[in-house]
């Protein structure tokens, strides 16, 4: 299927990272017994047909590669089994933080044809090495197959086509300037154009996978005096599904009265939503953003027809200043004063309820040529007190209103962690997917080495961490004697990318380490420290206080979260004089990643 003439080769958009942290000291992993071996050996693949390293004379697979070498006793057995369960725990969150926490991508390979199921639907390509590939195919099944799109071509000069149809072209002519040859997987820059296009086919795909794809939408979204507001909600509804709530449209067909767009439910806590969205149509003149209707916006929002508590989405739609790309935009907390304004005007505000607010600003419309155009949310709360984004809280009182409002707290979120297309169908990391990188070094896998006298041994990687600053993996090895000893491999540009993208799951196990910038992610920590520690031990921690009787009636959850607070304000006094936590602003900076010897079968 095409709308112009088909672009031979594929193109794989590049995700984006956050800033590279400072450089942290790699810490000692394991006991080291012997001399240390010299970093950076290499890995070296061992072949199940090849002599075992131990000196049996037997093959490796028939030795220490066998099943019964690994699992052959009962603490084998369950060793194996937990690293395979280790594995799968990484390998979903892997898969999560790509996809979020909707229906996930259900694919399969089958000779040389890719099959993807859309709902109770199965579609299938032999040009499919890329979800990406996927995604240039099922946008113009989605709109309706090549007439509408071939129309559009050939009865109107570019700048009269639909603005999708402009995307399209741009997207052609990336792919011309960055195919090498034809068939092969390649990366270029992510302008707006190529944002704008997948980011709509993706969002499509989404609603279409996990609800409905209506066609009064699909038609809303082929008329251009209706494109923008349409492709606003259809980027609403997405962002809810990848933040794992259910979506259900209203009945367009009703009359007599106005209604939101959809309903909103949480499969966290059942709690359903009555969601609303507005895109202002004119943006910016000149670089500055026109306010002045902000207020009339949204109270013909909160004047609809609602069933439920209300969140309202606001998208402001001024262009984006490449040049403070890491900086908060202005316009946003303007835009925030205005609402505030309203809001405390008897006049403006008096007879409207309450609502949660989303203003966003998305602007790759107005920078197709531009690469890694930003964007950036801010949520407040509509005459809801305790959800203000610029009033400093205690840790306690933010921890309370969290939990109030866990729902909006997890959706704003699950914007930032959810908002790049993924690359594979089944989570894999792209460098390794793609072979840019080499083999996985894997915790709980073995690896041929070399001990201490220079011979070939098997070892089992059972820790790992990677040192940023001099791009090397420190790993912790048992070899197949008993000995243990801290091995260094060179990881290459691709393998550091990988890592910077998926530091938590890169060595094939949840990594239990983290960094807390604010008090609340410190709270996080130590709660999921204490989430599973019996009710009687976290009573002995407050053994000496006075008011342990009433402690004992109280539920293991909310002791252990007692008890996180209790670790935050103790270890924050060390650097601070208080604990202060705010809801939270979020800013896209639009930045990709540049999108050992092998592992012993």
């Amino acid at each position: 299927m095409t709308w112009q003439r088909r672009v031979n080769g594929r193109l794989r958009q590049r995700r984006r990272t956050t800033p590279d942290p400072k450089p942290t000291s790699p810490h000692t992993l394991g006991t080291t017994i012997g001399r240390v071996p010299k970093p950076d050996i290499k890995r070296k693949k061992l072949g199940r047909n090849e002599r075992c390293p131990c000196g049996s004379g037997k093959k490796y697979k028939h030795c220490h590669g066998s099943v019964a070498a690994r699992s052959g006793t009962e603490a084998q057995a369950k060793a194996e089994l937990s690293r395979l369960y280790s594995f799968h725990e990484a390998m979903t969150l892997q898969r999560t933080k790509q996809q979020g926490l909707g229906r996930p991508i259900i694919s399969a390979q089958m000779g040389d044809t890719r099959f993807v199921a859309v709902k109770n639907r199965l579609l299938h390509s032999k040009k499919w090495k890329t979800f990406i590939d996927f995604l240039g195919d099922y946008i113009k099944t989605a709109m309706g197959g090549d007439d509408w799109g071939n129309k559009e071509i050939r009865n109107k000069p570019l700048e009269e086509r639909h603005p999708i149809l402009q995307w399209y072209d741009k997207v052609c002519h990336q792919q011309r300037n960055y195919i090498k040859a034809p068939g092969e997987i390649y990366e270029s820059p992510k302008t707006g154009a190529i944002a704008a296009y997948y980011g709509l086919a993706y969002d499509l795909y989404c609603l279409d996978h996990n609800a409905e794809l209506q066609k009064k939408l699909i038609e809303r979204l082929k008329n251009n005096d209706n494109f923008y507001g349409a492709r606003y909600e259809v980027a609403v509804a997405a962002i809810l599904i990848r933040a794992g709530f259910t979506i259900e449209f209203e009945d367009e067909n009703k009359r007599g009265s106005t209604h939101c767009e959809f309903t909103a439910t949480s499969r966290r806590t059942g709690r359903k939503f009555s969601v609303e969205c507005k895109h202002r149509e004119s943006g910016s003149k000149n670089g500055e953003l026109k306010l002045s209707k902000l207020g009339r916006t949204l109270r013909a929002a909160l004047l609809k027809k609602a069933n439920f508590e209300r969140i309202v989405f606001i998208d402001l739609n001024f262009p984006y200043d490449p040049k403070k790309h890491d900086k908060f935009p202005p316009q946003m907390e303007l835009a925030l004063h205005h609402i505030r304004k309203f809001e405390k005007n008897p006049s403006n505000a008096g007879d409207l309820p309450s609502a949660f607010l989303f203003i966003t600003n998305n602007p790759i419309h107005h920078h197709l040529d531009d690469v890694n155009v930003g964007h950036a949310v801010i949520t407040d709360g509509f005459k809801v007190p305790e959800y203000k984004t610029d009033l400093p809280y205690s840790l306690h009182d933010a921890i309370v209103n969290r939990e109030k409002h866990k729902d909006i707290h997890h959706l704003l979120k699950s914007m930032e962690r959810y908002g790049e297309i993924p690359v594979t169908f089944d989570g894999e990391i792209p460098e390794f997917a793609f072979g840019r990188a080499q083999q996985r070094l894997l915790v709980g896998r073995h690896y041929m080495v070399k001990d201490a006298g220079g011979h070939d041994r098997v070892g089992l990687i059972t820790t790992a961490t990677v040192d940023e600053a001099n791009h090397k993996a420190y790993c912790g090895l048992t070899l197949e004697s008993g000995e243990s000893a801290i091995y260094t491999w060179p990881l290459s540009d691709a393998e550091m990318a990988a890592y910077k993208s998926h530091p938590d799951t890169f060595f094939g196990e949840v990594s239990r380490n983290s960094k807390s910038e604010t008090a609340m992610e410190l709270y996080d920590f130590f709660l999921r420290s204490y989430e599973k520690t019996p009710k009687e031990k976290i009573l002995e921690f407050f053994a000496s206080r006075p008011n342990i009787e009433h402690l004992r009636t109280l539920s293991q959850p909310e002791l252990a979260s007692m008890y996180a607070e209790h670790c935050v304000n103790f270890a924050w006094a060390q650097q601070r004089p208080a604990a202060q936590a705010r809801p939270g602003q979020h800013i896209s900076d639009g930045q990709p990643s540049p999108a050992k010897g092998d592992e012993v079968p």
